[in-house]
């Protein structure tokens, strides 16, 4: 599959969901793709077909160090990034008076200051390589902000507004940006969602277990 920008790519996020989806096809497509997550698969590789592979390595975005790490050891082994594509997230569920000021921090974390590491860390490499293509995954939740999931609306409204500056900032040096807005997707997202611990007996509670 013949592409601008190259055919390695590194995925966050890649143990479920749209991240994992995203890795299958583009190695069927022959990509070399480096996966990652937070749980230890290092040395988990899969194979395509059509010469693609999926490499699994561990990287926690809330960690600069642990984002170092994995990025070296893809330069060492390939000497360049294409393509980063940055699905890692999760959710909170809770009213606004629910939430403490600590979840909203573990919520804003992982999903706005994950995705800004990411991309400091990438942004470098792909300007020395003077071509790049990142993707980065926001929601329909980023546009039109949930009852009951303010703190999730808030992170992904503030990945729109960085990746809309970013575009503009990094297309002198070849690397273009793209957001993805999904709405309801069949991903165990949902499922694995966190409830404030103010939820619990809250006035809130029937309405957001209803939702």
């Amino acid at each position: 599959m013949n592409n601008y920008y190259g055919h390695v790519v590194l995925i966050t996020g890649a143990s479920s969901g749209i991240g994992k989806a995203a890795a299958e096809y583009l190695m069927k497509n022959g990509y070399k793709v480096y996966g990652t997550s937070r749980k230890e698969q290092a040395d988990c590789t899969y194979e395509g077909s059509s010469g693609g592979f999926i490499k699994m390595l561990k990287l926690d975005v809330c960690s600069e160090e642990s984002i170092e790490k994995a990025v070296n050891c893809i330069m060492k082994e390939e000497g360049r990034i294409n393509i980063l594509i940055n699905c890692a997230g999760f959710g909170i569920a809770g009213s606004v008076e629910d939430t403490s000021i600590d979840e909203a921090y573990k919520q804003f974390d992982t999903n706005f200051f994950g995705v800004l590491r990411m991309c400091r860390s990438i942004l470098p490499i792909m300007r020395a390589q003077k071509k790049g293509l990142i993707i980065n995954v926001s929601s329909i939740a980023g546009l039109i902000s949930i009852p009951y999931q303010s703190m999730y609306s808030a992170s992904k409204f503030a990945i729109e507004a960085a990746t809309e500056a970013l575009r503009c900032e990094v297309k002198p040096f070849g690397i273009n940006v793209s957001l993805v807005e999904p709405g309801d997707t069949k991903t165990g997202f949902t499922c694995k969602r966190e409830f404030t611990q103010g939820s619990k007996n809250s006035v809130y509670e029937e309405k957001l277990l209803n939702q």
